[in-house]
């Protein structure tokens, strides 16, 4: 295996464990400025992370995108469906109709959604990277960052905000490939080059958790944290830009740091079953008060109790005959040649 295969994998492992972490503790960010201020760090750049790393690894495949990527995102859809009519007990009548809770995105879903709409401009991506080298890079990523920005300004139909908001980190992780490459193949054969980007995230992400820890009253910023509104709904242009410039640096030090570790790639290699599955979990434990068994308890107790559920269910997703079962469900039409 590659070396830019290995750095991937474990940039994949870290942004999953944080994606189900940071989903298991947002019950009680708003109770706890401890939880708040990790909730606050991780969401600055866990997707950013995921979405770049979506594109380093991105090949323009119509037949993949149609028999592969589309057909996950519809059986997904149809698995979250069905959950939310027999356990959530949705009254889908309420927001919209049965049809659109089944081709919409519910809630996680989103990022697979995303993808089928961001692979369909990797040929541009692809284009303006091997033709005009990092110059065309350079100018993928301020169009990619120029067209976010601007779709602030849209009141998005069919759940497209975030397609739009998260497209430059997909765009940074297609049209940076060789410089990301290069980058973490050097880190692997320099200490002092993963040490210096571990400081510097130390550094910024721990005078940030103290900013966030000491917010009185506890900070809420949801639109600015996720993303999922329009600017007329909250979120800023000046909060995306440093989203962005966090995002793609934070990810590139990262890249740094892990690029010599393996101990999160086979967690990296699947993360289907995962990412899939979690968000349902979390909902069924959230609808049958797992959660209010431990509001208001002292903060130890609380963190514990959330790092015990998510355990408690990255387990099993991650025990081998799962992902087996989801890769092959996963692939079912395309087969590899």
């Amino acid at each position: 295996m590659t070396q830019r295969r290995d750095y991937i994998d474990e940039l994949k492992g870290l942004g999953i464990l944080l994606v189900v972490f940071g989903h298991f503790m947002e019950q009680y960010r708003m109770g706890y400025s401890f939880v708040s201020a990790s909730f606050f760090c991780i969401y600055a750049f866990h997707m950013a992370l995921f979405c770049t790393c979506s594109g380093l690894v991105a090949r323009f495949n119509p037949r993949k995108l149609v028999t592969q990527q589309l057909w996950l995102y519809l059986v997904g859809q149809v698995i979250m469906f069905v959950f939310r009519a027999a356990v959530l007990r949705e009254n889908f009548a309420e927001s919209g109709g049965a049809l659109a809770a089944l081709l919409l995105p519910w809630r996680h879903m989103w990022y697979l959604y995303a993808l089928v709409f961001w692979h369909l401009t990797l040929p541009i991506l692809c284009w303006l990277r091997d033709r005009w080298r990092l110059p065309g890079a350079c100018l993928g990523l301020a169009l990619a960052v120029g067209l976010a920005l601007a779709g602030g300004l849209v009141e998005w139909p069919f759940t497209l905000v975030r397609v739009v908001a998260f497209y430059p980190f997909y765009a940074f992780g297609v049209l940076f490939r060789p410089q990301l490459d290069a980058l973490a193949a050097a880190a692997a054969e320099k200490c002092s080059l993963r040490r210096a980007a571990l400081a510097a995230l130390l550094v910024g992400y721990g005078a940030y958790f103290l900013r966030v820890l000491l917010a009185d009253p506890i900070l809420d910023n949801s639109p600015q944290l996720f993303h999922d509104v329009s600017y007329a709904g909250g979120d800023t242009v000046g909060y995306r830009v440093v989203f962005y410039l966090a995002g793609i640096l934070t990810t590139a030090a990262l890249a740094v740091v892990f690029s010599s570790r393996h101990r999160l790639e086979g967690l990296g290699r699947h993360t289907l079953a995962i990412y899939l599955l979690h968000m349902p979990i979390l909902a069924a434990l959230i609808e049958f008060k797992f959660y209010d068994l431990m509001r208001g308890k002292p903060l130890a107790v609380v963190v514990l109790w959330f790092t015990l559920l998510a355990c408690a269910t990255l387990a099993p997703l991650n025990w081998q005959p799962v992902q087996t079962a989801f890769d092959k469900l996963a692939n079912c039409w395309y087969k590899r040649k």
